[in-house]
């Protein structure tokens, strides 16, 4: 057994600290363990003790048997890391620490120690600063979860992770609420060494697990999670996150383009998309998502990925279009047969489309007769049906419900349930029926619609991905050594401190040409006045350059000047921006968008972590809204998308495999018609640590 099995289902079990009183948080576990009939062994230490409720107590650690798969460990933070050090010397495999007082508190020396401990003896640990963990098919209750004072949530496919104990805590009663499954639960808490990503690695070679939901605000080796996701959906598994910290713009200060535009939410969301994440914005979402795949199971085995909708109102089946319009969810056109059976139902003024609107017509058996009809066609995979007391008597609709949602399961296809209003919902006894019997029931017809497009996000196409493993090169000496393996098309170039150098430059190149300042310290040479554009010919350029010298002067006097670049001027085609940096929690990222002197006011860029492939790269660029530009808008010709394609991806492999690379910015990268590739007209490469021949 691996590590992470024996903790997620050991066989046996330490309680340290344990406690005879069941009132107490000390003494909930045991009383749970014993309580929701746990079958492996267990051990409490405590020397208090000789035996609590009949199960013999250990005086100390060291008393206990060898080999031990988990200890949860209910002592304060003081007394953790000499438990946690003499549990990993008695060869116990796994620990949890509930106990807070740690980074969280203010004290990152005691929570470094309890992780030199897990890297010197080998021993995992869950937490600290969390509430445990939860298997409930086996009754492993390694928690102090309040909510198992009412119930054990019931065995199912969801592997659940949460960083917050408290919010696992009331996810836990939602479960026992809504009768959803669990496969096991674990509060991460602090992650002194136990990663929720090492969980999701765990979870999604395990068969008993469907689905991964997680709630976390940040990520260690967040650089992981996209070949973690591409593992997911190669097996079949849908990850599901609700993520803290929307507003959160944390990002270290960075001098480049890419790193102004990469807010923290943006990089996660594009990331997140680009995993293919379904990514929720609050826990009632989690839950309909939860709830629509423990009941439906995967997209994958659905009979037909269309809607059905009856409702009694007109107004709602508009609305409920627009929502399944906003997610991707298919309405679509019922068949003949489908269109006469609702016919021979409905009186003839009654139109027969997608969504139905019986309105008052009919009665109850009419409607059962509507909604048979219905999930009969074959375009549908999912029959919505919206109930409401105006009409309908839930009770007496009861057993035919469950009977609906019965033939639909036999059918391979899937009944969900809302209401026109979310104050005239079912009895709470009467929804657990209408759940059990396979159907989904929620408050509103919006949040089954969204809930059905997010779990549909499981089965969408998406770009080929690219999964290798990069070789790390030297770091490279200068910006030109890296541009060159990166294999970027950059224009002929003079650097020079003299206005002759550079007139005799323009004149053996030809005119017109651009005229910038090289300086270390200015990044954003428009912004002091360090650009000059269309200079047509000696006299033009010679003017630039005092003006230039001027402005740089007054707008940047502590900046060192290294001295002046002359380019051949290029016109036509369209700029873009590409980025390179490495972000905080998730890596390396690319980013690309609209550029030029306008790419942070317009704010047109799209993420991808790296590597990424030239697929990924090209659905970015068509993300963009300037996309329509690049495909040749107005009578304009097409751009050449697939050489920019073809450069960014090597720049991206190339800032990959050199460690020496902090950030990378072409802006502008001028995409130009059609077979006449890109050029960068503007380099900016900034070095992991500065090196003074970087300039």
């Amino acid at each position: 057994m691996t590590d992470f099995a024996r903790l997620l289902r050991p066989a046996s079990i330490a309680v340290v600290g344990a406690s005879p009183d069941a009132g107490k948080l000390a003494g909930r576990p045991l009383a749970y363990l014993r309580r929701y009939g746990y079958q492996g062994r267990v051990y409490p230490v405590n020397p208090k003790h000789a035996q609590i409720d009949g199960v013999p107590c250990s005086a100390t650690i060291q008393d206990l048997p060898r080999n031990i798969d988990l200890a949860l460990i209910l002592l304060p933070a003081s007394g953790v890391a000499q438990a946690l050090e003499a549990c990993a010397l008695q060869g116990v495999a796994n620990a949890i620490s509930i106990a807070g007082g740690f980074a969280e508190a203010g004290a990152p020396a005691a929570q470094q120690e309890l992780t030199a401990i897990c890297q010197t003896y080998g021993i995992r640990l869950v937490g600290p600063n969390c509430v445990g963990l939860l298997n409930p098919a086996l009754g492993v209750t390694a928690t102090f979860s309040s909510e198992l004072k009412n119930a054990l949530p019931r065995p199912g496919k969801v592997a659940l992770f949460t960083q917050s104990g408290a919010l696992g805590n009331s996810l836990l009663q939602s479960f026992n609420d809504l009768g959803l499954g669990l496969a096991y639960w674990v509060s991460t808490g602090n992650e002194a060494d136990i990663g929720v990503l090492e969980l999701v690695s765990y979870a999604i070679e395990d068969d008993q697990v469907q689905l991964i939901a997680l709630y976390v605000e940040g990520l260690q080796h967040g650089e992981q999670l996209l070949a973690l996701a591409r593992r997911a959906r190669a097996a079949g598994k849908i990850i599901l996150v609700l993520r803290a910290g929307r507003s959160q713009q944390g990002r270290a200060a960075a001098v480049s383009h890419t790193g102004k535009l990469a807010g923290a939410w943006k990089v996660w969301c594009d990331v997140a998309a680009q995993a293919s994440l379904v990514t929720v914005n609050n826990l009632d979402e989690l839950l309909d998502v939860v709830a629509a795949v423990d009941r439906f199971g995967h997209p994958a085995l659905d009979a037909a990925p269309g809607l059905g909708v009856l409702t009694i109102s007109g107004g709602l089946g508009v609305l409920i279009s627009d929502a399944a319009a906003d997610v991707g969810l298919a309405i679509p056109t019922f068949g003949e047969a489908t269109q006469a059976g609702l016919r021979a139902i409905l009186p003839p003024q009654m139109t027969v489309a997608n969504p139905v609107d019986t309105a008052l017509f009919t009665d109850e058996k009419g409607y059962a007769h509507c909604a048979e009809s219905v999930l009969r066609d074959p375009a549908i995979g999912t029959l919505l049906l919206v109930l409401t007391r105006l009409a309908h008597d839930y009770q007496a609709l009861l057993p035919w419900l469950e009977q609906l949602a019965a033939d639909a399961m036999r059918l391979n296809k899937r009944l969900a349930l809302t209401f026109l209003s979310s104050s005239d919902t079912m009895l709470v006894a009467d929804r657990r029926r209408a759940m059990q019997s396979g159907a989904l029931v929620l408050p509103t017809a919006e949040r089954v619609v969204a809930a059905l497009g997010r779990r549909g996000q499981a089965v969408r196409a998406l770009p080929t991905a690219e999964s290798i493993t990069l070789q790390q090169a030297s770091p490279s000496p200068s910006v030109a050594h890296f541009l060159a393996q990166a294999g970027v098309p950059v224009l002929p170039e003079c650097r020079c401190t003299e206005l002759d150098a550079a007139l005799d430059f323009a004149t053996r190149q030809g005119y017109p040409v651009v005229l910038k300042v090289v300086s270390p310290d200015i990044p954003h040479k428009s912004e002091v006045g360090g650009v000059a554009l269309h200079l047509t010919d000696g006299r033009a350029l010679a003017n630039a350059w005092r003006d230039m010298q001027a402005s740089v002067i007054r707008l940047a006097p502590a900046a060192k000047i290294t001295g002046y670049s002359v380019q051949p001027m290029l016109s036509g085609g369209f700029e873009l921006i590409v980025g390179c940096s490495v972000d905080p929690e998730l890596g390396r990222v690319l980013m690309v968008g609209a550029g030029g002197i306008w790419a942070e006011i317009l704010d047109d860029v799209r993420f991808l972590a790296l590597p990424a492939s030239r697929s990924e790269i090209a659905a970015a660029l068509q993300g963009l809204r300037i996309a329509p530009i690049l495909r040749g808008a107005r009578g304009q010709p097409p751009l050449d998308v697939d050489a920019a394609c073809a450069v960014i991806h090597r720049l991206a492999q190339q800032f990959c495999a050199d460690p020496g690379i902090a950030e990378v910015d072409l802006n502008p990268l001028l995409v130009r018609p059609q077979g006449q590739g890109v050029m960068a007209l503007d380099v900016l490469v900034v070095p992991a640590s500065t090196r003074a021949e970087w300039g």
